[in-house]
């Protein structure tokens, strides 16, 4: 009994698939359809109105100011190439114990998980 309507609602999605399939390609076919031929041009048309060049107007705006010179201000010394070490993380002495500690911390909770078995 469990085949059968799994066989049947398998037929059912099979069948909408198809009859969508259909729908879109026939949807396609007249879009394109619809793109091949123009629209018909009557002489309410605006977009197929015959236009003329606009006429060039000049504007009644007076010329911007002629600019005046400004002093240049000097640039800034070039950036030194190599990067300070100051940027760089301190590998100090302590740093170093800190790290050795979390190293230890976790080489012991992965060695208590390995003596559990």
């Amino acid at each position: 009994m469990v085949f059968i309507g799994l066989l049947l609602w398998v037929v059912f999605l099979f069948a909408a698939m198809v009859l969508f399939g259909i729908i879109w390609t026939v949807s396609k076919i007249v879009l394109w359809l619809m793109d091949l031929k123009p629209l018909p041009s009557g002489p309410i048309n605006r977009l197929n109105a015959p236009s003329q060049p606009p006429v060039r107007q000049r504007p009644n705006v007076p010329h911007a100011p002629v600019q005046r010179s400004v002093a240049q201000v000097p640039d800034r010394p070039a950036a030194d190439t190599h990067a300070g070490t100051d940027i760089w993380p301190k590998w100090t002495a302590s740093y170093r114990r800190y790290v050795d500690q979390e190293k230890s911390l976790w080489q012991e909770q992965f060695d208590s998980l390995n003596f559990r078995e």
